[in-house]
């Protein structure tokens, strides 16, 4: 038994390890301070404000795949609230997964409200998601690796709340995250298989299983977590947070 358990564990790691969801992100910008700050720290802020990233439901490119097409010649479909939705998942996703990265790091984080004034010094972390592709849910499923991924892009902006009521520009980046290398149905059915075994095993282990994102969720997400390690390293260099 304990020799299946770890081939399991070992197949299901490679099955994980296929899976994994591609991320991008790249600096865009890097501001200079105004010259009569030159040589100076600048302070540490009190809060860092998230905002929800703005993303318009019409740009999203739902689900292409057999059984989106079936929905949609039967009339069950409704496209119109499918993009609602997954636009509210996705701008969810982001914002609480950097509120939840940032806390972490040591800086008190919050989702703030649309049209919410921050305090001078707070730091603001906003962005607007340019493109939403669902991808090809059968393509991922039959074939995997690559074919029909689902994909997300956005664009970030990090700001400081200045005395004068402007809002300076720190850092720019622009990120993409998409549904990565997924082994599909033709050759990772086995690993697949295996993966779900050990994730019960694991389950019942633990004596809980942790809700888990997926589809484009899980690509903003991992977006949000790539967009966190880069504003973690802008953080640590002006002083605010301990390195690494």
């Amino acid at each position: 038994m304990l020799r299946h358990l770890r081939l399991v564990g070992l197949l299901a790691g490679a099955a994980l390890g296929l899976a994994a969801c591609s991320t991008h992100v790249q600096n865009t910008g890097t501001y200079v301070v105004p010259v009569q700050e030159s040589g100076r720290a600048t302070p540490r802020p009190s809060e860092v404000l998230v905002y929800g990233f703005t993303l318009d439901p019409d740009i999203i490119q739902l689900d292409s795949g057999v059984k989106a097409r079936l929905a949609a010649i039967s009339g069950s479909s409704n496209p119109p609230a499918e993009r609602q939705e997954l636009a509210y998942e996705i701008t969810s996703a982001i914002s609480q997964t950097l509120v939840d990265a940032i806390d972490r790091m040591g800086l008190p984080a919050v989702a703030a409200s649309p049209g919410e004034q921050p305090r001078p010094g707070d730091v603001l972390i906003q962005g607007q998601i340019v493109r939403v592709t669902a991808g090809n849910a059968t393509r991922r499923t039959l074939i995997g690796f690559g074919a029909g991924k689902s994909q997300v892009y956005a664009n970030v902006q990090v700001l400081r709340a200045e005395p004068t009521g402007d809002n300076r520009l720190l850092q720019t980046y622009d990120a993409n995250a998409n549904s990565g290398r997924t082994p599909g149905l033709g050759l990772g059915a086995a690993s697949a298989a295996a993966g779900h075994v050990a994730m019960a095993v694991a389950g019942s282990v633990a004596g809980t299983v942790a809700r888990q994102r997926s589809g484009l969720a899980k690509d903003a997400e991992d977006l949000a977590k790539h967009v966190a390690t880069n504003v973690g390293d802008f953080f640590a260099g002006q002083g605010w947070i301990s390195p690494g």
